[in-house]
């Protein structure tokens, strides 16, 4: 290095030197200009508060003289300090009464209004504003005052001083810093060349430590693990260190000739041309640097990744690369770890997604909110249609619900400002891109540094949560539901009983409306003291606790009829049929329904009475009606378990609706033999005659003969009810034909569709034999037949079921559909939902096809499907294996 190059390192440092200092003087000089700007300002505004308030205090005084020597006090004023632009005097109606200087047009102006009547609404404050008049700033200070007898508010005193003054004298006090500061940067400048002059002596034996230099570049080069290669593109030759063959496994001898297509030959096919376009746009000057990460062949086969880094050192007047240097590094280590990272990375992301949540975070310092993709797919967005939107945290907020808005915010700033360990939790909901609202859980935790304290930054997901919310509420509709249609079933009342563990007490934790009826009490007193509704029971305690015992070790159904005596002093009769069952926690419950059967007991009682009355000639034939009484008895309990209540109904109607007829017929000729029998005691006191004996065998053999017929007619209907009503009531398996059994079936809705101008058309197969369950299949036949004409024909006067049976690939294929109305396709995903029906509150249940569809995929083995189109009816298909599992 030459003297003069070195004078030039000392005038270029001297230079840069004076630069600073000067940045670092006018940045002293602004700041110190602002500050006693600021403080000038502040003492002025001081000055104005204290000026007008004892202006203030003083019109106060004289406003007893009147209006003239207020004039003459605010002129007085005006010429006295030589700083007040104006002074303007003005009553509560806005008009001047006295002024001085400028500005007479005091309320022309909406912004002169708004400040004339801030003032008269707090008199007592002292207001400044500023102003510009004239190309002049002025600084305006207002405060109301007061006066008279009274001390009541008078009006208005407006003080407008100048600025021009302080700006003078502030320009006057930067001039004189600004040639303080011109001369001390003389100075500083001189004394840095003198001293850069007498210090260069290190930089000048830095040219006899270059060798040296170069020693230490290769000490660290090695520590590095970094070889170096050297490429005259003139000659074209290349230059490698020996560390840079050992980095592949070689010594550089082997590698001998060394030419530019020795590392060519090395990398990878996959690698060459990316990595000889890289080296050929910085040689034409196109990049700054050549950087290139590539794969190279070691010498026990294996590719290894390297990462060389270059540059053109020399190039001639043209531009052309003479020189190039580069270093090269063995980056195998770290693009293993990449890539673990990079697959991790492709993990949590497909998580992410297959999960539709959306990743967030909450930079606290930054007051920065970072959103993943997924975190407005889930919302119907394009995660670009906010690249441009650098605050994401009021996109945030505008998105949220009205109602929801303050709420979430202020919870997560309450997160923020407390235990921030914590999980963080929240629900609201977000408008989607389509319009409609979607319910979110917001979940999150602000992660820790190493010693275990809270960061500035806070992640989370947001889930969509919208499914659940409206399962909720279906739950909550369904036991609205269930509330009402068991608070609508007559006679009787729905209860859940909770027993403890294993029966140590008796608990109602549900009972419907229907316990005023039976019982005499109100709901919330049978659930505040279940003995209300025990001891009203007229019942061997220790015998019913013996058979509760029973059920709750063979979990099966309690079932017993019982007499209570009502508050009211009433004795009724109830049926009870509960089922015992535990829940997850253990508690043991039963769910069971109480009917009142007083009627029945009496109608029963009346029976019982008839039949003693009845003469020995006529027990014979009444005996079997007794029994077929007794049976139909016994299937209408039976049935009243099974079907809980609905099949039941629909029997028990078909049943008395066929038996009426011919057992009414009999009772009404068994009670016409009581009169006969007297007419014939009285003809026997008077002399008994032939006439009159054959008369009463006559009749006495034509009632028989009608009680016999009638009789007959009863056994023969029981005989069709009875198969069905066993299979109802048992569920037992046996072999039976579908024909058969589908007969039964109609028999038990022909009352129903006599009452209805619908057609029920038997199509089924003959001698399609299964090994099943009768009973639920008869009872899944009579709830798809009873949906059809509940819903299928609303509003019309005619239409067609249709049930039909195939066999198809060894399974029975059965079919019930109509011609009505159809459904919508939202009705078809719901119609197996418990409590889903679109008749509420008109006979409609809504358990029916659950029923159907538990009974079918369950006992039955099979499945059941449904089609059907608005207007074309609905078709429901039950395919079951010919012997059910």
């Amino acid at each position: 290095m030459q003297r003069d190059e070195y004078n030039n390192i000392d005038r270029r440092l001297t230079l840069a030197f004076g630069l600073l200092i000067l940045g670092l003087l006018l940045s002293i000089m602004l700041s110190t200009a602002l500050y006693y700007h600021k403080t000038l300002e502040r003492e002025q505004d001081r000055l104005a508060s204290l000026a007008i308030s004892m202006l203030v205090d003083s019109l106060g005084k004289v406003s007893f003289s009147g209006t003239h020597r207020v004039r003459l006090l605010v002129e007085e004023l005006k010429d006295k300090y030589q700083g007040i632009a104006y002074i303007r005097l003005l009553d509560t109606e806005g008009h001047v009464v006295a002024a001085s200087g400028v500005r007479q047009d005091v309320l022309a102006d909406p912004a002169d209004r708004r400040f004339f009547y801030s003032l008269l609404q707090q008199p007592e404050d002292v207001k400044i504003r500023q102003l510009t008049s004239k190309d002049e700033r002025l600084r305006e200070v207002g405060m109301g005052y007061r006066g008279g007898f009274d001390n009541r508010l008078q009006g208005v005193l407006l003080l407008g001083i100048t600025e021009t003054s302080m700006h003078k004298a502030l320009i006057r006090g930067l001039m004189y810093v600004l040639l303080v500061m011109v001369l001390l940067l003389l100075i500083g400048m001189v004394a840095t060349y003198r001293i850069s002059r007498h210090f260069a002596e290190p930089v000048r034996r830095l040219a006899h430590q270059r060798a040296e230099g170069q020693q230490r570049l290769s000490y660290v080069l090695d520590a590095i693990d970094c070889a170096i290669w050297e490429w005259d593109l003139v000659n074209e030759r290349v230059i490698l260190d020996e560390h840079w063959a050992e980095m592949l496994g070689y010594r550089l001898k082997e590698l001998e000739p060394i030419t530019v297509k020795t590392s060519q030959k090395l990398t990878h096919p996959d690698d060459a041309a990316a990595n000889a376009e890289r080296a050929r746009a910085h040689l034409e000057g196109r990049t700054e640097r050549f950087i290139s990460e590539t794969r190279v062949r070691h010498k026990n086969g294996e590719w290894i990744w390297v990462r060389d880094n270059g540059v053109v050192t020399e190039r001639d007047a043209h531009g052309r690369p003479l020189r190039m240097i580069g270093a090269r590094q063995d980056i195998t280590a770290r693009k293993r770890v990449e890539s673990t990272a990079l697959k991790e990375s492709e993990r949590f992301k497909a998580l992410i997604k297959a999960s539709d949540t959306g990743a967030w975070e909450w930079d606290a310092r930054k007051q920065e909110l970072w959103c993943g993709a997924e975190y407005f797919s889930m919302l119907g967005y394009d995660k670009r249609e906010f690249a441009d939107t650098t605050e994401l945290q009021k996109v945030w907020t505008n998105l949220l619900h009205p109602d929801d808005r303050a709420e979430a915010s202020r919870k997560f700033a309450d997160y923020l400002a407390g235990d921030t360990i914590q999980l963080y939790e929240n629900e609201f909901r977000m408008r989607h891109a389509d319009g409609s609202w979607v319910w979110i859980s917001s979940r999150g935790r602000t992660l820790p540094d190493a010693e275990g304290k809270p960061t500035a930054l806070t992640v989370g997901a947001h889930i969509n949560i919208s499914t659940l919310k409206e399962a909720q509420a279906s739950l909550r509709e369904s036991q609205q539901r269930l509330q009402l249609i068991s608070d609508s079933i007559p006679d009787s009342m729905v209860y859940r009983v909770e027993c403890g563990l294993n029966g140590e007490y008796r608990r109602f934790s549900y009972i419907s409306r229907g316990v005023e009826q039976l019982h005499g009490i109100t709901a919330e007193q049978a659930i505040d003291d279940a003995q209300l509704v025990y001891e009203q029971f007229i019942i061997d305690q220790d015998s019913m606790r013996i058979y509760e015992a029973e059920c709750i070790a063979e979990m099966k159904t309690f079932r017993m009829e019982a007499e209570i005596i009502r508050p009211d002093g009433e004795h009724r009769w109830m049926l009870l049929i509960s089922s015992p069952r535990r829940l997850p926690d253990g508690l043991l419950v039963f769910d069971g329904i109480e009917l009142d059967i007083t009627e029945r007991r009496q109608q029963e009682k009346k029976i019982r009475e008839l039949n003693a009355t009845l003469e020995k000639r006529v027990e014979e034939r009444t005996a079997e009606l007794s029994s077929t009484l007794e049976n139909l008895k016994r299937a209408q309990e039976e049935l009243l378990q099974r079907e809980k209540l609905a099949s039941l109904g629909a029997l028990v109607a078909g049943v008395a609706h066929e038996l009426n007829t011919p057992i009414g017929n009999a009772l009404m000729v068994a009670t016409s033999f009581e009169p006969a029998c007297k007419k014939l005691d009285t003809a026997l006191q008077g002399g008994l005659t032939r006439s009159a004996l054959q008369g009463f065998l006559d009749e006495i053999r034509e009632g028989s003969l009608i009680i016999e017929r009638n009789l007959a007619r009863s056994a023969e209907l029981i005989g069709s009810f009875k198969q069905l009503a066993v299979d109802q009531t048992s569920y037992q398996r046996r072999p039976f034909e579908l024909k058969e059994l589908a007969h039964e079936v109609l028999t038990t809705l022909r009352p129903t569709l006599r009452k209805m101008p619908f057609v029920l058309r038997d199509e089924l197969c003959e001698n399609v034999r299964l090994d099943s369950y009768p009973g639920p299949l008869g009872q899944v036949l009579i709830n798809l037949v009873n949906n059809a004409l509940t819903h299928a024909f609303a509003g019309r006067q005619e239409g067609v079921i249709w049930l039909r049976g195939h066999i198809e690939e060894g399974m029975v294929h059965v079919s019930v559909s109509d011609d009505g109305i159809g459904m919508m396709p939202e009705q078809l995903k719901k119609i197996f939902d418990p409590f889903y029906t679109t008749q509420l509150g008109k006979g409609g249940s809504g358990l029916g096809l659950h029923i159907v569809y538990t009974l079918v995929n369950g006992l039955l083995g099979g499945r059941i499907e449904v089609r059907s189109t608005p207007g074309s009816g609905t078709c429901f298909t039950l395919i079951l294996p010919r012997v059910a599992p």
